[in-house]
């Protein structure tokens, strides 16, 4: 029983490290659906929390431009503190090529 309870322990973990969006949960309205719909939203879309590699908006491990469903149609990852949300960048400061503001953000 301890060995399958550790493996479950260890599956999660390692989805959530890979940036697998499953499971996670519209941040306005707590459902799992992406895209249009959400009531609570200021912009009536669906945004889970990031994580990792997903994109808030889409679930995609995509960077730039190409999100079908945020409000800017780029892609805006889970903020880990390491990498730039936008762009995936280990850099600070201005040179970000999908922020909005040109500035790398974490």
């Amino acid at each position: 029983m301890k060995r399958i309870a550790f493996f479950c322990a260890v599956a999660v973990t390692a989805a959530l490290a890979m940036g697998n969006a499953t499971g996670t949960k519209c941040r306005f309205c707590g459902s799992s659906s992406y895209g249009s719909g959400c009531p609570y939203s200021p912009y009536g879309k669906h945004q889970h929390r990031g994580i990792g590699a997903a994109c808030e908006f889409c679930g995609s491990t995509s960077y730039g431009s190409g999100c079908p469903y945020s409000p800017g149609g780029r892609h805006k990852h889970g903020g880990d503190g390491t990498k730039c949300v936008w762009c995936g960048s280990g850099s600070y400061g201005s040179g970000c090529p999908y922020s909005p503001v040109g500035r790398h953000e974490r």
